[in-house]
């Protein structure tokens, strides 16, 4: 099995960038993400695609993003961005992109009952704002206010379930 077949088998859009932030490789659903074809994009910066691209951040600091909440034009989405090492040589990032229309189609549960959704939709938003804001206590208190709970209310609901 060839690994663009695996990738391509993926709902979420997979992009490899070099270490001078210009792709290598997308998967289709990448593709559909940003209305391009792999062959007119490779070689490119991605930041000519994506404006807020994360890439160059990450080979900056050749550390992660994980969990991030984006918005770009009309799409929302998530994202993670790794940075691909060898040792202590980089080599370039790979990102990982979930649009948020597909995520919540992806979580809708349409045969429980409404308070189970609730609780579900509650513990994802948590979810989300504990990306956003990081998962140690601080994190969890920053995610909390922003929520509008409190601490307590916020470990919660991430146990209820």
């Amino acid at each position: 099995m060839r690994i663009n077949t695996a990738l391509d088998s993926l709902s979420q859009g997979v992009l490899i960038c070099d270490r001078n932030a210009r792709i290598l490789y997308f998967n289709e659903a990448y593709g559909e993400y940003i209305g391009q074809k792999l062959a007119e994009c490779k070689g490119h910066a991605i930041t000519e695609f994506r404006a807020s691209a994360q890439v160059p951040d990450v080979i900056r600091s050749e550390e992660p993003i994980e969990g991030i909440i984006r918005q770009e034009g009309n799409q929302q989405y998530f994202a993670s961005v790794y940075p691909i090492m060898e040792g202590e040589t980089l080599f370039g990032t790979i990102s990982v992109v979930t649009t948020v229309a597909l995520h919540k189609l992806k979580t809708r549960h349409t045969n429980l009952k409404l308070a189970e959704r609730v609780r579900r939709f509650e513990r994802e938003e948590i979810k989300a704002e504990i990306a956003l804001y990081g998962g140690g206590v601080e994190g969890k208190r920053a995610a909390a206010k922003a929520l509008g709970i409190s601490l307590a209310t916020l470990y919660n609901k991430l146990k209820e379930g």
